[in-house]
């Protein structure tokens, strides 16, 4: 047993036979006045550690209390009697600790306790913890229990398929945590669904660096104990602890969460990094009830915050934050109040009792009532008033308000509050399919099992399981039949399907790669004559017709390797180019790290878009590791309401007036004309630059159309050639294992569907895959030294510049339309975005001066409720809290960026990209010679662009300040800016565009010019094939459109272009 080093050590023989003071001290005693003996009762390793000692110091420093810690001699080995008395105990369990020897102790002692020992018991189980936790009304995450240690030998049933797991009924759907149902043991697994890519992750205590192991190939959960399953909550990557001293007291700390990429961020003393931050008024009140319902004074738990909701998945009892002068300042005052007012409490309890009992049984609370720390005598943050100067919080415990931003002195100043970029997905492969009927009996019956009970329907198969048992069957058959192959006994095309070459395709692409992601799906198709003909078939199969299937095998479409470093290459463009570096050093990486930028990720639901929003995460956040922990834990896929903002569902509401536009497109293609001049006018009546130059080139469009033909025909002759070769794809390995025999099929179906020899006109449609497959086989496949290839290359290119982007208008009316129709959600988006970060300034100013509670200065309003964008998928994160801004070393705490990065596909840059180019007719017919004329923002059309997005489940504040702005042309898009994107030949993988919202916190609230918007367009990678056939890459300069259009203008702007499209209203 030891003391703290303040005090002399006294004798074992003499602690152990003290007994409680008979009169409490006063507020501040004399060295003469008898002191409450506080006693540290837990292993060394615990109370030796930073905080503990500093804790304590403070304790000692009030000179009330004589602290003893027992060391682990006593402890273990010393029976209870021989323990020091005490008049208050600290106790709480940790490895080795003898609990229940402890409670013994307290039994005969019966002192004042800070953590109840009784109730730590349930902390040992996990489900305790969360029944306990669900009775109290605190959420926790959806779960439910693998029981294996139940009564009898019983056991829970749990079934498990690829993307879910069944218990006693319940389905929890990957990504899922499995936590062991023993709280001792760290070892938490999560399960990644096939379509991110499956595989495991593996959770445990730090070693070294490390916190976390990926296991791409581990799929199956675990049957050897008690396990909880809960559903996968997407923090952004964050987890946040939580440290009660008291009810009414909560210290939070948020870090990089360990499913991420399993890299700890230490600081230079060796300490796992984490940043203190706002709690709100929900999580506030859980972290009230947490300590009283586990009765744990000092408290630590886990919590997740996701989509405006706030869940505890841990209870840890004793918790210490490491390294924070102000928490220990904090804590030591208010342990030093709880401790004083519950023995102060007990003392005269005790002599009233005794007056009646002649000192009796003591009568004191085993959990003592925590004392009234509030002034006014309740839990009411809000009302809180923090000790004065006299008393022991540090002057850490104040923020600094010249420290809430910029240097005073650098008035006209700009800062940087929003980032907003719409990025295209990167390389991908070629998107293929393959088509065989069959009638082979096995592979009907593999069909009927899946098939609807009462329905001949379509049958999709994307299973693990399923995929492997088609493999199966198919290889079976290739087995059965090939020995018939080219001899008169009977062969495949007789007995069961119209092509054996396809049987073998359909073996080559279902072995390319291990089953996961979404590379692959399988689609059963009954013939028009399955029913009638499985009937008979099945009444009498000798001489009936079999019943047929269609079998659809698609694949492709997937990110490349490529694809994927150039997304990581951007992200760390983006980081390095986008977010200064002046006003703290570190840049992005600091302000996320400390919790001063709000990043948020959407994505559709298509896996090349996914999978590259995560590969640029990667390189924006510094991450190390696999794609799927980062695309699962920051990337955001918009549910089915919302994924029209970026997926191809957003043209629906285009798709009338865009076949109108194609059609005349394919019949302006394929005509003669008188000249040169004349064809100009007709197929660019913008006259757009690159449209022109492409022109000049193909010279006769439909002459050019005949070449292209040609050249795809010799080009898949010299594929053809190859797969006569038998050593062929041995010599010449093609990318991602395809086969000469695989590439001969995509390029033939091309050849086949450009085409038609019936009506003698080509399929215009098919242009832009001609252009996708040959820019895939010369950048991926280029070792097979393609004879024509890079003249087909130019050809389809030419072409490809005067057909893709006049399918979303030929003249400026057409663009208009099509563009507000197609990117209509998106810039209902775009334009919340702006609103949120202009309002959110002048709410900032509005609470800097309202009270501080012990949580910090929340994010919440004063009534107590939540914001109203923390209630769906646009949620605030966490904020740094500024109280700590001093001791961390942070200059500009109330520094705050929004980043919102929207990953999407071609045809949302085109659109959007009109949109900003030539507006909408309402609003420029508003603006028609009001040069230096003021207006109002449209409450209506604001109205509407908010209903948008509420039918999206995207909640948006619906009271904005009125605001004005003057109008200027030069505000808008200039000159320069429009020819140099008439120049850009293509929208490529990876072109994005980008708004940037700065700041100027010196003008009035008021101040039209307060808020700055920049906007600039990248076309995407350089994939250097006509300049530079070896493949030279990067990404291409950058565009401005504008540097200084007000914010409010464009959000006005956006508006109207929102409104226009009323009658599609999502």
């Amino acid at each position: 047993m030891e003391r703290t080093q303040s005090l002399p050590v006294a004798p074992p023989s003499v602690l152990a036979s003290m007994s409680p003071p008979c009169s409490p001290p006063p507020l501040c005693s004399p060295p003469s006045i008898s002191k409450y003996v506080v006693g540290v009762c837990a292993m060394e390793k615990k109370t030796r550690s930073k905080p503990m000692r500093e804790i304590l110091r403070r304790l000692e420093k009030k000179r009330q209390f004589d602290v003893f810690v027992f060391d682990d001699e006593t402890i273990v080995n010393r029976p209870v009697e021989a323990w020091p008395a005490c008049d208050a105990l600290i106790s709480f369990y940790s490895t080795g600790f003898p609990l229940q020897k402890a409670e013994e102790y307290v039994r005969r002692v019966r002192p004042v306790l800070v953590n109840e020992l009784g109730m730590q018991h349930v902390l040992f189980d996990r489900r305790k913890v969360y029944a306990l936790l669900t009775r109290h009304g605190i959420q926790v995450p959806r779960h439910v229990i693998a029981n294996r240690d139940l009564p009898c030998g019983k056991q829970d049933e749990l079934i498990e398929h690829d993307n879910y797991v069944e218990i006693n009924g319940v389905r929890i759907n990957k990504p899922f945590v499995e936590k062991p149902a023993d709280a001792e043991d760290h070892n938490v697994y999560l399960y990644y669904p096939t379509s991110a890519g499956g595989g495991s992750k593996r959770l445990f205590r730090k070693v070294g660096d490390r916190s976390s192991e990926f296991y791409p190939d581990v799929n199956h959960v675990r049957r050897d104990s008690s396990y909880i399953y809960e559903e996968f909550l997407n923090t952004q990557g964050t987890d946040v602890k939580v440290y009660t001293v008291g009810s009414s007291y909560g210290h939070a700390e948020a870090r990089k969460s360990p499913v991420l990429d399993g890299r700890v961020v230490r600081d230079s003393a060796g300490k796992e990094v984490r940043y203190p931050v706002i709690l709100n008024s929900t999580e506030k009140d859980m972290a009230r009830k947490v300590c009283l319902a586990f009765h744990q004074t000092v408290c630590g738990f886990d919590l997740l915050r996701v989509r405006g909701s706030s869940y505890v998945c841990d209870v840890n009892g004793w918790s210490f934050v490491k390294n924070s002068k102000k928490y220990y300042d904090d804590c030591g005052l208010i342990l030093h109040n709880y401790l004083v007012s519950a023995l102060r409490s007990r003392y005269f309890r005790q002599r009233r009792a005794n007056s009646l009992t002649s000192m009796g049984t003591q009568m004191c609370p085993q959990y003592a009532t925590e004392p009234n720390v509030m002034s006014n005598g309740g839990h009411d943050w809000h009302n809180y008033t923090r000790p004065s100067s006299g008393s022991d919080v540090s002057e850490s415990s104040v923020a600094s308000a010249s420290s809430a931003g910029y240097p005073p002195d650098d008035e006209n100043r700009e800062e940087l509050r929003c980032v907003i970029a719409v990025v295209r997905h990167g390389d991908r492969t070629p998107k293929q399919k393959l088509k065989t009927l069959v009638w082979e009996r096995d592979l009907v019956n593999f069909y009927e099992k899946r098939r609807s009970e009462r329905k001949y329907d379509e049958v999709k198969v994307k299973a693990v399981a399923d995929l492997q048992e088609l493999l199966d069957l198919v290889r079976s058959l290739i087995k059965a039949y090939a020995p018939g192959v080219g001899s008169k006994d009977a062969v495949w095309e007789d007995e069961g399907g119209d092509s054996f070459e396809k049987l073998l395709q359909m073996k080559r692409v279902l072995e390319r790669w291990k089953f996961a992601g979404i590379n692959r799906k399988v689609q059963f198709k009954p013939h028009k004559s399955y029913a009638a003909a499985a009937a008979a078939y099945a009444e009498a199969p000798e001489g009936a017709e079999k019943p047929k299937v269609l079998t659809i095998l698609k694949w492709g479409g997937d990110l490349t390797e490529r694809g994927k470093r150039q997304g990581e290459e951007l992200g760390q463009s983006f980081r390095n180019s986008l977010y200064p570096v002046e006003v703290e050093e570190g840049g992005l990486l600091r302000l996320h790290s400390t919790f001063r930028h709000d990043l948020k990720i959407f994505t559709s639901d298509e896996g090349r878009v996914q999978m590259t929003a995560a590969a640029f995460a990667k390189g924006f956040l510094e991450l190390e590791g696999d794609l799927t922990p980062i695309l699962v834990s920051l990337v955001t896929t918009l549910g089915r309401d919302a994924n029209k903002m970026l997926d191809h569902s957003g043209q629906a509401d285009a798709n009338e007036e865009m076949m109108t536009i194609k059609t005349k497109l394919r019949a302006l293609l394929q005509r003669d004309y008188s000249s040169i001049e004349e064809m100009k006018a007709v197929i660019a009546p913008l006259k757009t630059e690159s449209i022109i130059q492409a022109l000049d080139i193909i010279k006769n469009p439909k002459e050019a159309l005949v070449r292209l033909l040609e050249l795809v025909r010799k080009f898949r002759t010299e594929i053809a050639e190859r797969v006569q070769d038998k050593q062929a794809d041995e010599a010449t390995p093609l990318y991602m294992g395809e086969t000469f025999s695989l590439m001969f099929e995509r390029w033939d179906k091309i050849y086949r569907d450009f085409y038609s020899t019936k009506t003698d006109t080509f399929n215009m449609s098919k242009i832009p895959d001609v252009h996708d497959c040959i820019k895939y086989d010369l950048l991926h496949n280029s070792s097979v030294g393609w004879k024509y290839g890079l003249e087909l290359f130019m050809l389809a290119e030419a072409l490809a510049r005067c057909y893709v982007s006049q399918e979303y208008g030929m003249d400026i009316a057409e663009k208009q339309s099509i563009g507000n129709r197609v990117s209509q959600a998106l810039c209902a988006k775009i334009r919340a975005d702006i609103v949120t970060v202009m309002s959110a300034s002048a709410e900032q100013e509005e609470s800097s001066s309202s009270s501080r509670s012990l949580y910090g200065s929340g994010d919440a309003v004063e009534d107590g409720t939540v914001d109203l964008a923390d209630q769906d998928v646009e949620h605030h994160g966490y904020r740094l809290d500024p109280s700590y801004a001093k001791e961390l070393r942070i200059k500009s705490p109330g520094t705050q960026v929004r980043t919102r990065l929207y990953f999407t596909s071609e045809s949302h840059l085109h659109t959007l990209l009109n949109v900003l180019r030539f507006q909408c007719p309402s609003w420029r017919a508003r603006h028609e010679g009001g040069e230096d004329d003021e207006y109002d923002i449209s409450l209506e059309q604001e109205k509407f662009s908010n209903e948008i997005l509420k039918r999206m489940g995207i909640s948006v504040n619906d009271h904005m300040t009125q605001r004005k702005y003057v109008f200027r042309e030069s505000k808008l898009i200039s000159d320069g800016s429009r020819r140099a994107l008439d120049r850009v030949a293509e929208i490529n993988y990876l072109a994005h565009l980008v708004i940037r919202v700065f700041e100027t916190p010196s003008l009035p609230q008021d101040s039209e010019d307060r808020f700055r918007v920049e906007i600039s367009f990248s076309p995407g990678v350089k994939d250097g094939l006509a300049a530079f056939p070896d493949g030279a890459e990067g990404v291409e300069d950058t565009i401005y459109l504008t540097k200084n259009m007000t914010g409010v203008m464009f959000e006005d702007m956006l508006a109207a272009c929102v409104s226009s499209v009323q009658s599609t209203s999502v």
